[in-house]
């Protein structure tokens, strides 16, 4: 029997107090469900999804791997079909679907999902992926609290540098609650919620961030309704302790997170972010002033000598430090990373 795999997403946002779910018509087979399609070559589950939510509808998205359905059926009694969808964010707004496969594109209401989706398996889908969802600390807290996180604090990171978008957001807030899961007597909504302000004061300014931000987050009346005066203090002080070029360490567990969580030491992505910024903040310079900034901003920052410093025991921030050491011992490869994401980002 043929087999088949095909990777989509279950994209959400919020909408009027309302959670809403991209949902698509498809032309051939007119049947509503999710955007999904046929895994390439060697592509992982997560980048197939990605690419299909954004052939079939142009909107890029953020997809949580550990959130995710897997169904298998059956295709007139002669292929064997696997379909995993991953729950995701969009990080743009506009739709333009594929005129040759989408008849529609929309959003819908989450209480009105399981009635206009065409296929059960693909209504087990959602239904499997929401009661994943709702052990999410995000789906506990009061609506209200995080559409305004969504539409009010993460919108503004589209005005910083490609560095600190909001795929940065959501990966320091994924890593976040992945070090407090393992941590006991730690608050998740306190944790998620200064997620989403420890860049924001970037707003007024790159230097003084850490304490622009901090105050943002103290003089938001959405954080004065929802949280108590001692809530406050704790997120603003996380804030303005995470800083990587720090010396004392943060004054408190929270501060300790979001400082390990911003780091995030995984090399690609610290070499992609470094060309960001550098990209961003200093277009005029040439292809290899630009190179060796980079190579100067890896080497003072995680060096064996570097300023960063490790505030929690995280396995995977441990492994990854000594990861980017070993590639700064080995020049060519990193040369040849910084000039992939140069190029990449340069157009």
């Amino acid at each position: 029997m043929r087999k088949e795999k095909s990777c989509g997403a279950i994209l959400y946002r919020y909408h009027e107090g309302k959670r809403q779910f991209l949902l698509i018509h498809q032309l051939h087979g007119d049947f509503v469900g999710f955007p999904k399609g046929h895994q390439e070559n060697d592509e992982s589950d997560i980048k197939t999804a990605m690419r299909e939510v954004y052939e079939e509808t142009h909107i890029k998205s953020f997809l949580f791997e550990e959130i995710k359905s897997d169904m298998i059926y059956l295709i007139r009694n002669e292929i064997e079909k696997e379909v995993i969808l991953f729950l995701g964010i969009p990080l743009s707004t506009q739709i333009m679907k594929q005129d040759a496969e989408v008849k529609q594109a929309f959003w819908m209401n989450e209480k009105d999902v399981l009635n206009v989706l065409t296929h059960q398996n693909t209504k087990d889908a959602f239904t499997n992926i929401i009661n994943q969802f709702k052990n999410t600390v995000e789906y506990q807290l009061p609506i209200e609290l995080v559409e305004h996180l969504y539409l009010n604090v993460l919108t503004k990171y589209q005005m910083f540098d490609q560095a600190h978008q909001n795929d940065h957001v959501h990966q320091v807030l994924k890593t976040s609650l992945e070090i407090a899961n393992q941590l006991d007597d730690v608050r998740l909504d306190l944790v998620y919620v200064i997620a989403f302000y420890h860049d924001i004061g970037n707003l007024f300014g790159r230097d003084d961030h850490h304490l622009t931000g901090a105050k943002y987050l103290e003089d938001d009346q959405m954080i004065q309704k929802y949280f108590s005066k001692d809530d406050i203090k704790i997120m603003k002080e996380a804030i303005e302790d995470h800083r990587a070029s720090h010396d004392a360490p943060p004054r408190t567990i929270y501060g300790k997170i979001i400082a390990e969580a911003d780091r995030d030491i995984i090399p690609e992505i610290i070499i992609k972010r470094t060309v960001q910024f550098g990209l961003s903040h200093y277009p005029k310079i040439s292809q290899e002033e630009h190179v060796v900034r980079a190579l100067d901003h890896i080497e003072e920052k995680y060096g064996r000598n570097g300023y960063l410093k490790l505030w929690l025991d995280s396995k995977k921030n441990v492994e990854g430090l000594e990861a980017v050491r070993k590639l700064l011992e080995n020049k060519d490869e990193l040369l040849k990373i910084i000039h992939k994401y140069y190029n990449k980002y340069k157009k």
